[in-house]
This record gives structure tokens, sequence and C-alpha cells, in this order.
């Protein structure tokens, strides 16, 4: 399986909206947010399966888990 390089996929989003990827972290930080933040216990649960270094998943830790997921369903 070909690894996930999730810088490379944050830059390819910038460039393709023409905004920094900065802003493209930022964006999915608020989107992130809004999931971890929920009050559904079963949404809580898909958010503490993401495995991260810290006490959230950052950006790249989101983008390789569900590329990971994605390419397990595919094959």
């Amino acid at each position: 399986m070909k690894k996930i390089n999730a810088e490379a996929t944050i830059r390819k989003i910038a460039l393709s909206e023409g905004i920094t990827v900065e802003e493209v972290r930022t964006e999915i930080k608020k989107a992130m947010l809004i999931g971890l933040c929920s009050q559904d216990p079963a949404i809580r649960a898909k958010w503490n399966k993401i495995p991260c270094k810290g006490d959230i998943p950052t950006p790249e830790e989101l983008i390789v888990y569900i590329a990971q997921h994605v390419k397990e369903r595919l094959y």
C-alpha cells in the first residue's frame, strides 16, 4: 500500500483552491472541531478512533486516517 503524504495533499488542495496551505489547515481544523464537539456519542466514538499523538488529531493525521479507510474499503 502506498504511503499517504498528507502534507502533499494539503499543498495540492491549496493550489487547486487558490489559497494558502495555512488556510487549508485552518478550514480542516474548523470542520474537525464541529465533529469533535458533537454531543452525539456515536460521532464522538468515531472521532476517538482516530489515532493521534496529541489530544486531538492534526489535519494531517485525519487525512491519513481517512485515506487508509477509503483504501481498505476499495480493496
